[in-house]
This record gives C-alpha cells, sequence and structure tokens, in this order.
C-alpha cells in the first residue's frame, strides 16, 4: 500500500512541476532584465573598460584588429547583460576576458607601431 502512495504522490508532484513549468514559462524564477533596468548605470568595471575601449585605436582593415574589436563588443555586450541581470560572477569573467583582449591588443599595436617607425627611420 505504501508502494501506492509513494507512486502517487509522485505522479501528483511531477504534474504540478510540468503545470507551474507550463503556465509560468519558467520566467518567474529566471532573474530578468526589465524596462526599468535600463535607467540604472552599469558597473564601474564596464564603464571603466568602455572609456578605455573607446579611447584605443584599431585599423580594421586588418582581419586581427577587426576580430579584437569584434570580440570586445561582443563581450561588452554579454557582459551589460551579466549586470543587468544581477549575474556579478559571470560580469567579472567577462571582464576579465575583455581586459585580457584589451591588454594583448596594448602590446600587439606597440609592437606593431614600433616595427612601422623602424622601417621608416632606417630607410
Amino acid at each position: 500500500m505504501s508502494f501506492l502512495k509513494w507512486i502517487s504522490s509522485g505522479i501528483v508532484v511531477s504534474l504540478l512541476i510540468v503545470l507551474i513549468g507550463v503556465v509560468g514559462n519558467g520566467n518567474t524564477f529566471v532573474s530578468q532584465a526589465t524596462a526599468e533596468d535600463n535607467a540604472k548605470p552599469y558597473h564601474t568595471d564596464i564603464t571603466d573598460v568602455e572609456e578605455t575601449y573607446t579611447s584605443m585605436e584599431f585599423n580594421v582593415n586588418r582581419k586581427t584588429h577587426l576580430l579584437r574589436k569584434t570580440r570586445i563588443e561582443f563581450y561588452l555586450a554579454q557582459a551589460k547583460q551579466a549586470d543587468k541581470r544581477g549575474w556579478d560572477h559571470q560580469r567579472k569573467d567577462i571582464m576579465r576576458r575583455v581586459e585580457n583582449i584589451l591588454a594583448h591588443h596594448l602590446t600587439q599595436y606597440a609592437q606593431e607601431v614600433d616595427a612601422e617607425m623602424s622601417q621608416y627611420t632606417s630607410a
């Protein structure tokens, strides 16, 4: 008899979970960005990196520069969404990626400029 109680209670619980998922469409339990979230400012990490990004130079005629620029823009958009949803750990992880790409671009760009300058001075 207790076996039938376990099966019937399992079926009832499963049906409740399915009904909540269908009726609520899962939106009740997932953190989502809303219209009022647009009014609040982004985290200082994002604004600082955006300022650095806008001050940098990218030669979009070069494939590597275009790829870096595109990746940075994509990751910044992802970080903004994570910040709106309150996902601090994900935002920090994404911002680390952006900072690494920026640092790599700065070192590569400096080396490219030095190489170009040495061509002009040695000629």
